[in-house]
């Protein structure tokens, strides 16, 4: 059996294969908030069985983008659209999201 399907631990962080999906700009947020383009490509990684989901850059202000397209964390409105995302992602699968 390759090593690639066995289990991995990052100090505290088990994983369960060594699958990690690098984190890719998608220049899809609006006002750096998350939008359904978020909820479809990120919903589809998760349930890819891959065992850590790296998600794009997001900045932390709205001047720290690359883009207008990049996610943010500047606001209580870029917040909660993440968090709608990573609540998706944890009811449909068990990967780990950095």
């Amino acid at each position: 059996m390759s090593r690639l399907f066995t289990p991995y631990a990052l100090r505290s962080l088990e994983l369960p294969n060594r699958i990690v999906i690098s984190p890719m700009c998608q220049y899809s947020a609006h006002d750096g908030s998350a939008t359904d383009w978020h909820w479809a490509h990120l919903g589809s990684l998760a349930l890819s069985g891959a065992g850590l989901l790296c998600i794009e850059a997001t900045a932390v202000t709205a001047a720290g983008r690359i883009t207008q397209g990049d996610l943010g964390l500047y606001s209580d409105a870029n917040e909660d659209a993440l968090a709608g995302v990573l609540r998706m992602i944890r009811a449909v699968a068990p990967v780990r999201v950095a």
